[in-house]
């Protein structure tokens, strides 16, 4: 396998595999040229069993005759008989593909449709508010996406949890803090993020879908499942306590600030939006 590095000299203007375009972008172009390889993989077998590559289908490992799987053979053994036959070495297929959107530049001038497909995702949170700390804690999320044709269920489900954490971690920890130009959380050990003691449990819920441009159906399950997870943990903590958040994270300072306001204009203690007055949940 060989990786070219883009060059805008010699390659055409491409809209991007952000937004998590990768599998349906390179997804398409990689099924297009597994097909041309397939196709030289034919014309050898249809020469080798003197039939026409029409008559031809690939199933269970093997290269056969519509309809009469004894006759033909495996695709080693087409392999091998490519190979003999003083073809090209390896078998090489290529694919492009262009979507049908409109060019990133031709936005700047005129309205138009950016993305070959849309995906749609709902995501609720249940969380635990201490009205003594101002500490959220997740409790449990449900994260649900339609992601067209599910390859890889395995890998849906780890991209949707992935994706719920990821959003608890810019609802209630990510922030990059700066004085006078100095970022004062350079790394990892000051920079707050979630770890496993802060994972919620969480259900994942594949919708699968037919979409008809992507490959096999297929559409993305990434990035797409990250901006549900915040909203969701913020209204939720509006359940719990009553007060709405408008900038993030959600950090126990801006919560024990919110309920001191929320006391003062109410004419009331903070210790009295619950019977429990250290914990609300919502």
């Amino acid at each position: 396998m060989r990786i070219t590095a883009a060059d805008t000299e010699i390659t055409p203007l491409d809209p991007g595999t952000f937004g998590s375009g990768v599998t349906l972008r390179a997804g398409n172009a990689a099924k297009i040229a597994a097909q041309a390889a397939k196709e030289k993989l034919f014309e050898a077998a249809a020469e080798k069993m003197e039939i026409r590559i029409e008559e031809l289908e690939a199933k269970n490992r093997r290269i056969h005759v519509k309809g009469n799987p004894e006759r033909g053979m495996s695709i080693q053994e087409a392999i091998k008989f490519y190979q003999y036959s003083d073809r090209p070495m390896p078998i090489i297929g290529r694919g492009s593909y262009q979507p049908p959107a409109k060019e990133p530049t031709t936005l700047l001038k005129e309205d138009g449709n950016f993305s070959p497909a849309y995906s749609f995702m709902t995501q609720a949170a249940e969380v635990e508010v201490d009205t003594k700390t101002g500490k959220v804690k997740v409790l449990r999320m449900v994260a649900s996406h339609d992601c067209g044709k599910a390859i890889n269920p395995m890998l849906v489900e780890g991209q949707l949890e992935g994706s719920a954490v990821g959003g608890m971690g810019q609802a209630l920890y990510e922030e990059v803090i700066t004085e006078k130009g100095q970022v004062l959380n350079p790394s990892f050990l000051d920079y707050g993020i979630p770890t496993a003691m802060e994972v919620p449990s969480i259900t994942s819920v594949e919708v699968e879908t037919n979409d008809p441009e992507g490959p096999f159906g297929a559409k993305e399950s990434g990035e797409g499942t990250q901006l549900a997870p915040a909203p969701a943990i913020i209204n939720a903590i509006y359940d719990a306590i009553g007060v709405r958040f408008k900038s993030l994270p959600v950090t126990p300072e801006k919560v024990l600030k919110a309920l001191q306001e929320n006391a003062q204009n109410q004419n009331r203690d903070p210790e009295s939006l619950d019977p429990d007055p250290e914990i609300n949940s919502g």
